[in-house]
């Protein structure tokens, strides 16, 4: 894995744990987020489009990698689409649709990130 790939993945790891954690703070505070939650959210959102491009240009440079590799590195995006969706149903409580979402994409990526270490 080359190292662009791997600090990018760790970074978009730590984003959507974050996300995860700061949403359950919410929820136990029974509080809305501010605009800091929106653009931690699409900082993490431009991150993972990145570690997919990185995904994509390393593929044809060096080839091959193991294939669950690749699933963990575009379940997230599918993910992030069903949380929009889902963030539109749910008015006054949209966040909580990407915090989960934040949770799911966090152990995918840490999964992805175990699985092209090996």
């Amino acid at each position: 894995m080359i190292p662009a790939h791997r600090f990018v993945g760790l970074g978009i790891a730590a984003i959507f744990g974050l996300l995860a954690v700061w949403g359950l703070v919410l929820w136990i505070r029974n509080r809305n987020p501010g605009q800091g939650f929106w653009r931690v959210l699409a900082a993490g959102q431009i991150g993972l489009a990145v570690q997919v491009l990185l995904g994509v240009v390393m593929f044809f440079v060096r080839g091959g990698m193991e294939p669950l590799h690749y699933v963990y590195g575009a379940f997230p995006i599918l993910v992030l689409v069903f949380a929009h969706r889902m963030s539109r149903r749910f008015e006054g409580l949209e966040w909580v649709a990407f915090a989960l979402s934040g949770l799911f994409i966090f152990g995918l990526q840490l999964r992805g990130f175990m699985t092209g270490s090996m």
